[in-house]
């Protein structure tokens, strides 16, 4: 279904009791603390594309302006670092016109060969962009910003990634953002026992062994 979005550039002890042999008890404790629950931990997504790349891999849907998306990028690239040999996707999300300009400056990113430049993009959306840094960006990077635009603004490519993005987020109801599709198959879900880096990249790799 092809869908049609404007385009404006500007724009998440309990004690042990009696004796126990210590490996056999550590084993249970790590058996416990590895136990997940599908529709509690995590579930089941269907019609992701994910091109060739097989498991393992992580695809994250994200929003350029969202503080939470710009908050979890330090951990993640902390993660992507210590694992290199998990592949990565990231898509960008269209739930809103904000969202789906923003999609517009990504998706051309991709599309002009320019993504070594993310980060710092990225960095300038959470130190809250504006037309001066806007414009700056293009000149440091000697980026043709007419070009640029045209991509952003025309580009078949760019407005196919923007429909696909969107059409994978409502059918699945994946409604917030960033969130993290592991092996192209199963959604970590936002929980008491996600609400930190570390019990959430454990989740993970839980979901990344799970056939």
């Amino acid at each position: 279904m092809t869908k049609f979005f404007s385009f404006f550039v500007f724009i998440a002890a309990i004690s042990l009791l009696g004796c126990s042999d210590p490996q056999s008890q550590n084993e249970i404790n790590q058996s416990k603390q590895s136990t997940y629950e599908e529709d509690k931990h995590y579930r089941i997504v269907e019609n992701i594309n994910f091109g060739d790349l097989k498991p393992p891999f992580l695809i994250e849907y994200f929003w350029l302006g969202c503080p939470h998306c710009q908050n979890f990028e330090k951990p993640l690239q902390k993660f992507k670092s210590e694992n290199p040999n998990i592949g990565f996707i990231r898509k960008h999300a269209v739930l809103s016109e904000n969202w789906a300009n923003d999609a517009r400056i990504f998706y051309a990113l991709q599309e002009t060969n320019n993504m070594a430049h993310f980060s710092e993009l990225f960095e300038l959306y959470k130190a809250g962009i504006d037309q001066e840094g806007f414009e700056s960006f293009f000149v440091k990077n000697k980026i043709d910003k007419t070009q640029f635009l045209e991509v952003a603004g025309k580009s078949e490519n760019v407005l196919n990634n923007m429909n696909e993005s969107y059409e994978e987020m409502t059918e699945n109801k994946i409604t917030s953002v960033p969130s993290v599709v592991v092996n192209g198959k199963y959604l970590v879900i936002a929980s008491e026992d996600t609400d930190n880096n570390e019990k959430y990249f454990k989740l993970v790799k839980y979901l990344l062994k799970k056939p």
